[in-house]
């Protein structure tokens, strides 16, 4: 249902046939899947992918006057104005998904435009914020995570190595509601570093799988006992 040489996200499949543009909440929730299965594989294309997505709904949707992510494109004449939903329901606004979702990203890559983004999005939610706040609980966890700031954790090891998934289990065994976790394996750490440039230089410690646990990109010493996540 992305037809990437034209860049549109359908939103409807049956039959074999996909029709109707995404809306920006078909994005944000995908983007929102796809930065999941990037951080639980740390295969790049996954990343890429989220990076695509992410910069064709800003194009789409991005409300560079007030912030936020409008629900539409305004390219439908029939529709008279365009609306942002600001209410965290059973389903979350696209808002808010997004904001986390270029939060993730700006941990990520280290591209502050994406945290700039972020922080856009949570102010154009302010005044909800102060006087509704349990309307809109997502973007609540969102602005939690901009004031805490955030820890980037990476375990450079052989996908499949016992070492490696040792401190895998250990990084993510406890709650650590701010942090992105990522999975480099040296055989694929060239194609990681195109999009997280900060993570090119990181070796495993005497061919060891080796974790880095970093904030704000400043990172601890380079530790290959799982210990290190107690």
């Amino acid at each position: 249902m992305w037809d990437e040489p034209s860049g549109r996200l359908w939103r409807r499949y049956r039959g074999g046939d996909a029709a109707i543009e995404g809306y920006a909440e078909d994005y944000a929730y995908l983007i929102f899947g796809v930065l999941e299965v990037f951080q639980a594989t740390g295969q790049a294309a996954w990343l890429g992918w989220a990076r695509a997505l992410q910069a064709r709904q800003d194009e789409l949707f991005w409300d560079a006057e007030s912030g936020g992510w409008f629900s539409t494109t305004g390219r439908d004449p029939s529709v008279l104005l365009r609306m942002k939903e600001d209410y965290d329901g059973a389903e979350p606004s696209p808002t808010a998904v997004s904001a986390l979702n270029v939060w993730s990203l700006a941990h990520l890559t280290g591209d502050a435009a994406y945290g700039a983004r972020a922080e856009a999005a949570v102010a154009s939610f302010g005044g909800r914020l102060e006087d509704q706040g349990r309307a809109v609980p997502f973007m609540a966890a969102v602005l939690s995570a901009l004031q805490a700031g955030g820890e980037q954790i990476v375990m450079v090891g052989r996908r499949d190595a016992a070492d490696t998934q040792a401190l895998w289990r250990a990084a993510n065994r406890g709650y650590r509601p701010f942090a992105v976790t990522v999975l480099a394996d040296p055989a694929e750490q060239a194609a990681l570093a195109a999009h997280m440039p900060w993570v090119a230089e990181m070796t495993m410690v005497e061919k060891e799988a080796t974790a880095y646990v970093c904030r704000d990109f400043a990172c601890d010493a380079p530790a290959t006992d799982p210990g290190v996540f107690q």
